[in-house]
């Protein structure tokens, strides 16, 4: 048995999860304070399927488990687990919630390794969930999005943004509006005639290639705090993308959301090399020749996951062209949930 800070009592496990999420547009724009220098600024994205699960339990010591890397690591203190790739997320959080006695901190992920899909932030929002709950800390879902995201700053050591939070948080397909005081999350339509777009209309498809954010993101942040115009325009131009995707889902205009999305990875590729890769274009290439009317690599590229969009009765067409490519195509469904507690 052991007892959170509020004298919270922990006899049996608790699990949450969280969701991963699709970005449509205006990404880059949730880093602050890149924000704050457009107009208006927001990002449209979708959580999906692909889950990260934490649970949180009493144990002898401190331990974070991953049997899907071979992850086992026991300590006195959280400290411990600072310096290690895998476990330094868990091991952040646990010396947040400071919790008065040992947890045992098990986790699993479903999206790919370096997918550009939120995954990091997902998994800690699943742990801050538990954490959250079993502790008693009495967090609110905003604080719980504050908490992950500075604990991932440091950690990476670099800026990093909160679409990915807000996702895992609450779910389902939303236009975030980045806004002074606080964001503003605005839920848009998806589903249509209960058809997923994720099984009628979109394809995922993981690229192979490990993507981190850090270059990419370095590079554009660079350019557009030095004040360069071009840069400046691309991330205007990326702002304006935002608004229109949000309209176009509003309106139920699906080529409006083709035409924005193929809008944003032009912008997006402009801004920096680090983008887009070889394995990227072929694969966008092979889509495109296959039907897809547009293409664009998930978060801030440089690898990961790609969106594709085609009309319906073209979906599989793209589909087999993504998985002749080398691509590997993800199954995974829209979802409207957050962040939840799941049963015992």
């Amino acid at each position: 048995m052991g007892y959170g800070r509020r004298g919270h009592v922990l006899s049996e496990s608790v699990t949450f999860s969280a969701p991963t999420r699709i970005d449509l547009a205006g990404g880059t724009l949730d880093i602050w304070p890149v924000g704050l220098l457009v107009p208006r600024a927001a990002t449209v994205n979708a959580a999906i399927s692909l889950r990260a699960r934490a649970t949180v339990s009493p144990g002898p010591r401190f331990r974070v488990v991953n049997q899907q890397r071979g992850l086992d690591l026991s300590s006195p203190a959280p400290e411990a687990f600072f310096g290690h790739p895998f476990a330094a997320l868990a091991g952040r959080l646990l010396e947040f919630f400071r919790p008065a006695g040992p947890l045992e901190i098990r986790f699993e992920t479903t999206a790919p390794p370096g997918s550009g899909l939120g995954g990091s932030s997902s998994l800690g929002m699943a742990i801050a969930g538990a954490l959250n709950e079993v502790t008693g800390a009495g967090w609110t879902i905003p604080q719980l999005v504050r908490i992950v995201m500075d604990t991932e700053v440091r950690i990476l050591r670099t800026a990093t943004g909160s679409q990915d939070q807000f996702a895992a948080a609450l779910g389902g397909t939303r236009v975030h509006h980045w806004v002074s005081p606080e964001p503003r999350s605005e839920p848009l339509p998806w589903m249509e005639d209960g058809a997923d777009p994720l099984e009628e209309r979109l394809v995922l498809v993981y690229t192979g290639e490990a993507h981190s954010s850090a270059d990419p993101n370095g590079s554009v942040l660079e350019r557009i705090f030095a004040g360069e115009a071009s840069a400046v325009r691309g991330i205007e131009v990326i702002a304006e993308a935002a608004y229109r995707m949000r309209d176009a889902l509003l309106e139920r205009d699906w080529d409006g959301v083709s035409e924005t999305l193929d809008l944003e990875w032009r912008a997006r590729r402009a801004l920096s090399e680090a983008v887009t890769t070889t394995t990227i274009e072929r694969l966008g290439d092979a889509m495109r020749h296959a039907g897809a009317r547009a293409v664009k690599a998930c978060g801030a590229g440089g690898g990961g996951t790609m969106i594709a969009i085609a009309p319906p009765e073209g979906r599989q067409a793209v589909v087999a062209a993504a998985s002749a490519a080398g691509g590997q195509v993800l199954a995974a469904a829209s979802d409207p949930m957050g962040l939840r507690q799941e049963p015992a």
